[in-house]
């Protein structure tokens, strides 16, 4: 399977009312740093477990996690289509699909400084807000409430992109809120932890791991008393995942703690963005009388890997990054479809979006995308 190229389309969220900006969403890269393409289908990619790979392509592949060719295609993609954005959010899961024993600390380290180099290196001077996945530890989804060595170290990484009282906290538990650049400082991004809350054996027992659910109510509050909006920023989402029957990712009472907090301020918080199912999808929440009070918009992933979980259908899909418009007043949102990997180079497609007069945004390109920047 060969991944050659992209494709992107629009779709309208609400209307802006002032000056419109734009902010990139890229995740779920997992990296495969061994996956080459060769003539044995059982030596191409470490992440395809015992599968053979007979067609691997120097894009990827559908059995596989992303080669750095992927990655750094995608990265310089952002950089063709939007490279002023105001911010980046960065929402992690950048280990490839293998066992424990084939990590460690190390490998985790190594690799998100190498993905945090390729970004900062594109997008210099652009503000990243930057989260952890729950592979992105050792061992995965087992993220301890407090302080760590890889949170230390990836706080220290991140320093040019976060204030001195973001990089307090991260080490403490890998969350934080900032305000939002720009000279309006309208708004608020809230970072959360939610690995905190999934199949996790350091905190199944506690009440509120790490106080995140706390200092989340005082951000909240407080930004509600200053008269800003707050976008949500998260690793693993609350609720099902929608291509298999009754698979919850977080624990049921962390899972209910966070939509009573949504519910609560559902009036500042103007989006939640989060990812951790590949595949391009949103919720709704909704209050106690069953009218939506938020979205939560859930990108899909640059890794091609087609999930393992039982009972999915249609698991892999077409690697994928997402650029959002929005109102710099109000936070409100206009949502760019996907740029999708596809065969066939640069392609645009057109709107999603009520109007009939739907237009393309790119004219079709042919070329693939750059492989060696």
């Amino acid at each position: 399977m060969r991944l050659l190229a992209w494709q992107i389309f629009l779709a309208h969220w609400g209307g802006a009312r002032a000056e419109p900006g734009k902010f990139w969403h890229i995740t779920d890269l997992h990296l495969d740093p061994h996956y080459k393409v060769s003539k044995y289908p059982f030596q191409v990619c470490p992440s395809a477990g015992f599968q053979s790979v007979p067609n691997a392509g120097p894009w990827g592949d559908y059995l596989c996690d992303s080669p750095w060719a992927l990655i750094n295609s995608s990265i310089y993609a952002m950089k063709e289509i939007e490279p002023e954005p105001d911010f980046i959010l960065w929402t992690g899961d950048d280990m490839p699909h293998v066992p424990d024993e084939k990590l460690g600390e190390a490998a985790v380290l190594e690799i998100v400084e190498c993905l945090t180099q390729l970004i900062r290196e594109v997008f210099l001077d652009t503000k990243v807000y930057a989260a952890l996945g729950n592979h992105d530890f050792h061992p995965k989804n087992q993220f301890p409430a407090g302080i760590n060595k890889i949170d230390n170290q990836i706080a220290e990484l991140w320093k040019p992109w976060l204030s001195n009282e973001s990089i307090a906290l991260f080490k403490k538990g890998a969350f934080y809120s900032e305000k939002l650049p720009g000279p309006s400082g309208a708004g608020q991004i809230v970072v959360l932890n939610t690995n905190l809350y999934t199949s996790n054996e350091l905190t199944a027992d506690m009440v509120d791991p790490g106080q995140q659910f706390q200092w989340l109510e005082d951000v909240l509050t407080n930004a509600s008393k200053a008269g800003d909006m707050v976008y949500i920023v998260g690793n693993v989402p609350p609720g099902f995942f929608e291509k298999t029957q009754n698979k919850a990712w977080s624990q049921e009472g962390f899972n209910e703690k966070y939509l009573k907090v949504v519910r609560k301020h559902g009036c500042v918080i103007a989006g939640q963005f989060f990812r951790h199912h590949h595949t391009d999808s949103f919720q709704m929440l909704y209050d106690d009388a069953g009218a939506p009070i938020s979205a939560m918009f859930i990108t899909p992933g640059v890794t091609p890997w087609k999930t393992t979980l039982p009972g999915v259908i249609n698991g892999a899909n077409n690697p994928a990054i997402r650029v959002f418009e929005y109102d710099r007043a109000t936070l409100s949102l206009k949502v760019r479809s996907p740029v999708e990997a596809r065969g066939g180079g640069w392609q645009g497609l057109k709107c999603i979006t009520t109007s009939p007069n739907a237009q393309l945004i790119h004219p079709p390109l042919t070329t693939e995308p750059q492989e060696g920047r």
